[in-house]
C-alpha cells in the first residue's frame, strides 16, 4: 500500500513536472517565434530600403563624394570638350581637349568629402538657410579638409556650388588647395559647368609655388 501510494505520488509529481515543462517549452517556442518574425520583418524592411536611403541614414554630412562620382560617370560617358587655363609659378598654359580621365580630374573634389568614420563629429555644422550646408573643422582637429560649403539649387535639390579648402602641413611640406565646383542644367541634364583649383605647394628646401587651374566645360 505504501509502495502504491509512493508510486502514485511519483507519477503525479512526474506528470506535474512534465506538464509544467511542456507549458514552459510552448512559451519559449512562442517567444522565439515572435523574435523570428520580428527579425524577418526587420530584414525585409532593410532589404526594401533603397541604396540612397541607406546612404542618407549613414552620412552625417552632405554626400559630396556621391554627387561628384555621379558627375564623373556622366562626364566619362559624354566626353565633353573642356577649355582649361593653367598658371603654375607664373607660367601660363591654355588647352582645349575632350580626352580627359574624369576620375583623376575631379579626384580632389572626391577628397573633399568628409563622410569618413574618422571625421565623424569633427566638424561644426552651419545651415544659414534651407539650401546651404557649411562645415568647419572643430578646434583641435588636424584634418585636411578645413572648410566645406555646398549650395543647392532648391531644398533637397542638386548642388549649384561646392567649395572646399584643403590644407596639409608638416615640418617638410605645406600645401593648400582651394576648390570650386559649379553645376547647372545643360541640355536637360544637371552637370558640372566649371571648376577651379588654386593654392600653393611649398617644400622646406624650396620656395612656395602657387598654382591656379580654371576649367570650363563646353555645352553639348
Amino acid at each position: 500500500m505504501w509502495l502504491s501510494d509512493s508510486f502514485s505520488k511519483i507519477l503525479i509529481s512526474f506528470f506535474t513536472t512534465f506538464i509544467v515543462s511542456l507549458v514552459n517549452l510552448r512559451s519559449s517556442i512562442f517567444t522565439l517565434g515572435k523574435k523570428a518574425v520580428l527579425l524577418c520583418f526587420l530584414g525585409y524592411m532593410a532589404a526594401c530600403q533603397s541604396p540612397a536611403e541607406k546612404q542618407q541614414e549613414s552620412n552625417l554630412y552632405y554626400d559630396v563624394k556621391g554627387y561628384v562620382q555621379t558627375q564623373i560617370d556622366l562626364l566619362n560617358k559624354q566626353k565633353p570638350v573642356v577649355n582649361k587655363l593653367m598658371v603654375v609659378s607664373g607660367e601660363q598654359e591654355k588647352r582645349s581637349t575632350a580626352e580627359i580621365n574624369w576620375q583623376k580630374e575631379l579626384e580632389l573634389f572626391v577628397q573633399a568629402d568628409i563622410n569618413k568614420p574618422a571625421y565623424r563629429n569633427s566638424y561644426a555644422i552651419n545651415r544659414p538657410d534651407s539650401v546651404t550646408y557649411e562645415y568647419r573643422v572643430q578646434t583641435g582637429e588636424d584634418l585636411p579638409v578645413r572648410t566645406l560649403k555646398i549650395v543647392l539649387n532648391e531644398p533637397g535639390g542638386s548642388p549649384v556650388l561646392i567649395e572646399a579648402r584643403l590644407l596639409s602641413e608638416n615640418k617638410l611640406y605645406e600645401s593648400e588647395k582651394n576648390l570650386v565646383l559649379r553645376s547647372g542644367q545643360q541640355g536637360g541634364t544637371w552637370r558640372v559647368q566649371s571648376y577651379r583649383v588654386r593654392g600653393f605647394q611649398e617644400l622646406a628646401i624650396s620656395s612656395r609655388k602657387p598654382f591656379d587651374v580654371q576649367a570650363t566645360i563646353q555645352p553639348r
